[in-house]
């Protein structure tokens, strides 16, 4: 996703926050693999989580992306019956308001490492439907805080985790990429994935996580506890030891844009004791 940056400020750093626990269940085992055991955020999304306007710093969730200018409509969000977030197509959540500072939910350090899990389902299972959930690093900002001496100014480089997209491959598709260079002119590597998989039936709740492992600069992607496959080399920068990382859940379209709803049953992450 080509993505446009202003100028470049220094990166406001924050404190610490106490880790959000939902229950005492064991992490999933991407998060047991890398010895990711303590809970950064465990919750179960509700409408009241979402600050619509997407502003503040109390918030869970925000309503929209920084790098659009308008902000998807609330109507877009509601809850199922048993409390369930729903995204209609068109709608974007992000842990972290417009001013890309911290919310309520820690940022993932990359230095540490972190495994993060989505637990999601479809209205219904269309091609076209395009839902993606995934993770930017806040400093690839409005304010350009990814860019690093001794790189020219205007020069960005960041790490894009897609834990998953819909709608290109009959299965999951996960994918690591390396952008870098200057708006507009960004560069992009990524990995690859497995593009002619099984079929899963989207309508159906399924778990999809993504470990980072900074030490062997590689990311192991998960679907329903199997590994998909493991992302590493140069689709895998370096860089991204030096950022920290945000939730992303959307509801896109391909082409078509068929009306359909996201149903986002559980976000849980998990980093180093």
């Amino acid at each position: 996703m080509q993505i446009k940056s202003a100028v470049c400020f220094v990166l406001l750093t924050s404190l610490p926050q106490p880790a959000i626990a939902h229950d005492d269940r064991p992490p999933p085992i991407g998060a047991v693999t890398l010895k990711y055991t303590k809970v950064a955020f465990d919750f179960y999304p509700r409408l009241a989580d979402i600050s619509l306007s997407g502003h503040g710093t109390a918030a869970k969730l925000y309503n929209g992306h920084w790098w659009t200018r308008s902000t998807p409509k609330p109507s877009l969000y509601s809850e199922s019956p048993d409390g369930t977030l729903v995204i209609a197509q068109g709608g974007a959540v992000t842990s972290v308001p417009k001013t890309m500072v911290e919310g309520s939910l820690p940022l993932l350090a990359g230095d540490k490492g972190f495994f993060v899990e989505f637990e999601v389902s479809l209205s219904d299972d269309h091609d076209d439907h395009f839902p993606a959930v995934w993770l930017m690093p806040i400093e690839h900002n409005q304010r350009q805080e990814d860019n690093y001496p001794p790189d020219e100014r205007g020069f960005e480089r960041w790490l894009e985790i897609d834990v998953d997209e819909g709608g290109f491959t009959p299965g999951p598709m996960a994918t690591a990429l390396s952008w870098s260079g200057i708006w507009p002119n960004y560069q992009r590597v990524r990995s690859t994935p497995n593009l002619r998989n099984e079929k899963i039936d989207r309508t159906q709740r399924h778990r999809f996580g993504a470990g980072f492992d900074p030490e062997h600069l590689r990311i192991t992607f998960w679907y329903d506890d199997k590994i998909q496959y493991v992302a590493s080399g140069v689709s895998v920068p370096e860089i991204a030891k030096k950022q920290h990382f945000y939730i992303i859940m959307n509801a896109d379209a391909h082409k078509l844009k068929l009306p359909y709803e996201l149903y986002i049953h559980r976000v849980r992450a998990f980093v180093p004791e």
